[in-house]
């Protein structure tokens, strides 16, 4: 099996400056032993080659002199129990090796080359990324016995460090394969209605995985026992994905980055792990000053309790890093995991429902969508699973008891997936718009519309929270305020519709307002004998956009008041208090389930501070099977806790949750 199956990853990645290459090498194994690493992640080669490469086309760091970090640091490492993964950035060249080959670079719309603090930027169908980095990658995997590659900023880079946006590459090698490939020109601008440039995303895909071909090809040929690892799922084994903080983002933070990277992965691949990193620096463009100690600790507890691994990131070395207050974080918590490694990463989530997500290019309404059910999901307590849309297989659906469509377009593999759900009578829910772009008969007979009419932003001043008995939630609310895309639609004969259309009235002056009227319109289509429910506007969007209730409401409510769904987990806790229900799944597991709790109560859209401890938070876990539990005990303070077993159903109390807690069920 090999190494990284065991998915007990504690990774560092010190992201090396080219005058690292003349660091303290035993400086550096001492931190790493201190904060409990496993795993070194560390620059090898590409951009600045860290030992004394024989290519004349790899560039050396001048601070190398007549030394070789790369293999100071795989001994270190192996002799002190670590594996070693070697970094690669192909994406750009020394400018001194740009002007021996000038044809390697991306040029940009005004052919331009971009050249950023001496390093250039190479495209993908270059000889460079397409032959001599197999080069660099051959001569590192024979010197060196390294555990693993990873591979940063891997594909098509169209913009600077400083965000600058230059425009798809116009270089003769792109414009050649593209010619040969589809007979066109190579698109201008990015726009997905030009057909060309929809040529050009398949372009993309393929001509991106035809290098990791080559690269799948030349790593496993040396040995299965080496990891492939970079920003995407094709022929790699441990996918990576960032949590990160960009201060020019807009606001507010996304409190859930480590959770939906982690749940997305998690969800989608039986075969692949995510290794999500923790950035520490507070942007680009400020490396040096790390983020918050409380979201490193909540980044860090999510991907332990979706079943994952830990890695963290710092630019350059310890020893001259001059932010050093979330270190006592990263002991902490990964010592915590060393101590408890049993418990990890051998498990996967109890899933009440499936939420689909949209991709692989989603629009920023359809990401907001998604991630805006993803957080109601998520404060309400109702354990989920994330499926890649693109990634769908037909197992999926297996064991979830409800399918949530968070706004993806129907395609062909999609519908396929959800006719098979319906075949076996589990309730589908769609949310969203971006079905009206193609309105597929499928996907009409799977939800019951007979008319849909033409996509736009809602002129409508409200919804009419009704049904009364499916909102119960909203009793002393009749009205929510309606606003952005939405989809006119007309059921079949049979169906049934809730949140009545509202007509905009008179708002001002005071005195004059009012003139609000029933449209005769409906924002929920419902069929109980086919057990859907359509919702053709954006609830989960206009909750990320405004956070009211009222959207929060409208969809838990439809979900566990139809009847269609049970949940597995009853908790009176907090909607702060995010709640992940899993099940050991291997044959000497060491529990039946675990339960674990993180505290987001520090959170307040911009800050994350030190949660509020919560005492003596009730639950109740509906039981699988012949599961019966013979004690529960805290994996935090060691405490047993007392339970109840009665009908298939499992009571306890969670007696304190400060930051994280972890119940063992066995």
């Amino acid at each position: 099996m090999p190494w990284w199956n065991r998915n007990n990853l504690r990774l560092i990645q010190n992201n090396l400056r080219a005058k690292d290459a003349a660091m303290d090498r035993q400086s550096l194994i001492k931190k790493l032993q201190e904060l409990s690493c496993n795993v070194l992640l560390l620059n090898t080669g590409g951009l600045v080659a860290f030992y004394p490469s024989a290519l004349d086309f790899h560039y050396r760091s001048p601070w190398l002199g007549g030394e070789d970090l790369t293999g100071d640091m795989v001994k270190l490492c192996h002799d002190n129990g670590m594996r070693y993964m070697a970094r690669f950035d192909f994406s750009k060249i020394h400018e001194s090796i740009y002007s021996k080959h000038p044809e390697w670079a991306y040029r940009s719309l005004k052919g331009e080359v971009i050249n950023y603090n001496g390093m250039v930027h190479a495209c993908i169908n270059s000889e460079y990324q397409r032959n001599c980095s197999l080069a660099i990658l051959d001569e590192v995997t024979e010197k060196y016995p390294i555990d693993g590659v990873f591979f940063n900023m891997f594909g098509y880079t169209t913009r600077d460090y400083s965000n600058n946006y230059h425009g798809i590459c116009q270089c003769d090698n792109c414009r050649t394969m593209f010619r040969e490939r589809y007979g066109e020109d190579l698109p201008k601008a990015e726009d997905s209605e030009d057909p060309v440039f929809r040529l050009y995303q398949q372009f993309k895909t393929e001509t991106v995985h035809g290098v990791l071909d080559s690269i799948h090809k030349l790593i496993k040929g040396k040995s299965s026992e080496l990891a492939i690892s970079t920003y995407t799922d094709y022929k790699v084994d441990i996918i990576k994905k960032e949590s990160n903080t960009e201060i020019h983002r807009p606001l507010p933070v996304w409190e859930y980055s480590s959770s939906e990277n982690h749940q997305s992965v998690e969800g989608t691949w039986d075969d692949k792990l995510i290794s999500n990193v923790c950035i520490n620096a507070t942007s680009i463009t400020y490396r040096f000053q790390g983020v918050h100690s409380p979201h490193v600790a909540l980044r860090f507890y999510e991907a332990l309790a979706s079943g994952a691994g830990l890695d963290f990131c710092i630019i350059g070395v310890f020893d001259d890093y001059p932010d050093r207050k979330n270190l006592p974080v990263v002991r902490d918590v990964f010592k915590f995991h060393k101590n408890h490694e049993e418990y990890f990463g051998n498990f996967a989530a109890v899933p009440d429902v499936l939420i689909i997500k949209p991709g692989p290019n989603p629009s920023g309404v359809q990401l907001k969508e998604y991630q805006g059910i993803f957080k109601i999901l998520k404060e309400a307590h109702i354990p989920f699973r994330v499926a890649e849309q693109y990634a769908l297989r037909p197992e999926h659906i297996e064991e979830p008891r409800l399918i949530l469509c968070a706004d993806p377009e129907p395609d062909d593999l999609l519908l396929h997936v959800l006719e098979g759900a319906a075949a076996k009578k589990k309730p589908l829910v769609w949310t969203g718009t971006a079905w009206r772009n193609s309105l597929s008969p499928r996907f009409m007979n799977l939800f019951s519309v007979k008319e849909a009419g033409t996509a736009g932003n809602g002129s409508w001043a409200y919804l009419f929270n009704g049904p009364k008995d499916l909102f119960t939630s909203l009793r002393e609310t009749d009205w929510t305020l309606f606003d952005g895309p939405e989809v006119p639609v007309k059921g079949l004969e049979g169906c049934k519709y809730g949140l009545e259309k509202i007509s905009s009235g008179f708002f001002g002056p005071p005195e004059m307002c009012g003139g609000n009227e029933p449209a005769g319109e409906y924002a929920l289509l419902i069929s109980e004998p086919n057990r859907t429910m359509l919702f053709p506007f954006q609830p989960g969007y206009l909750y990320m956009r405004y956070g009211y209730d009222e959207y929060r409401h409208i969809i838990t409510d439809s979900l566990c008041n139809k009847g269609w769904l049970k949940p597995s987990l009853s908790i009176e806790a907090h909607p702060m208090v995010e709640v992940f229900l899993n099940r050991y799944q291997q044959n000497e597991a060491p529990a039946l389930y675990n339960i674990q709790l993180i505290n987001l109560s520090g959170y307040n859209g911009v800050s994350f501070h030190k949660p509020v401890p919560v005492k003596d938070i009730p639950l109740t876990i509906n039981l699988s099977g012949g599961d019966v539990p013979r004690e529960l005990f805290s994996l935090v303070s060691g405490q047993r806790l007392p339970f109840e077993v009665k009908e298939k159903e499992l009571s306890f109390s969670v007696p304190l949750l400060d930051a994280y807690e972890m119940i063992v069920i066995r």
